[in-house]
């Protein structure tokens, strides 16, 4: 039932699922099977690549096959993501016109940021969130896009347990010592703009890495984030397109 739910996915995609999200990329949810074995999955499909990235997809993996071998590197180290179930390419003349990401539904989580965006966050959560990344350096991985829509938690038993999302952009390392210090602090910057919030983080980054020196590594990583918010912000201002249009 699944290989041929892969082998048509074009156009079972378009016609069937329920709507996740409808963006650059779609996802959307799938029943799969019979009423005595229903499997509920999860299908991303990318974005439609142009011509120059169907050429760079000759020489280079797609991002459908690169969370897919992510989702099943993560695992092995003992980080949980949606377990990986298959990639799809399909390909026209030997380049990829359509490619796809399936992997289980995930039940029972929520996003962090419902817990980091209001004015009484969560102390608890961002004191669980630190520790969980410093398992997640301990274990050699940087997840280069860790927002606060891409980590999710739940609660059982008094207990955080973590799970990342969006995983086609992961860069193992063989442990902790071999990731740069700076690319550790640089990976913690994405998912809050609170400095209070940030500061409590960084301690417990630092006490649960047992950090040396920990208050002077605090305050320079708390300077980085600064650094990068204030680039972040350039480059958005830069990009906006009617930037050039606002009145004085």
């Amino acid at each position: 039932m699944l290989n041929y739910f892969i082998n048509n996915l074009p156009d079972s995609f378009v016609d069937g699922g329920d709507i996740l999200w409808n963006g650059r990329n779609a996802i959307k949810a799938f029943d799969i099977g019979n009423t005595d074995s229903l499997k509920r999955i999860v299908v991303k499909r990318f974005k439609h690549p142009n011509f120059i990235q169907q050429i760079g997809y000759t020489v280079r993996k797609h991002k459908a096959r690169k969370a897919f071998e992510n989702g099943m590197e993560l695992i092995s180290r003992g980080i949980d993501t949606p377990t990986p179930i298959a990639f799809a390419e399909y390909r026209t003349n030997g380049f990829i016109k359509e490619a796809f990401y399936i992997c289980d539904e995930l039940v029972g989580y929520t996003e962090i940021r419902q817990d980091i965006e209001r004015s009484d966050w969560n102390r608890d959560v961002i004191k669980a969130l630190a520790v969980f990344f410093s398992q997640l350096h301990k274990a050699g991985i940087l997840h280069h896009d860790l927002n606060n829509t891409n980590i999710l938690y739940s609660l059982k038993d008094g207990e955080y347990h973590f799970i990342v999302i969006d995983i086609n952009r992961v860069t193992f390392y063989d442990s902790i010592q071999s990731i740069p210090m700076r690319e550790r602090i640089e990976n913690m910057t994405r998912f809050t703009s609170n400095y209070d919030l940030f500061l409590l983080f960084a301690q417990e980054y630092a006490k649960a890495c047992q950090i040396p020196d920990s208050e002077e590594w605090v305050k320079s990583a708390l300077k980085q984030k600064k650094r990068h918010d204030r680039n972040w912000d350039r480059k958005k201002f830069l990009l906006h397109p009617n930037r050039w249009f606002k009145k004085r």
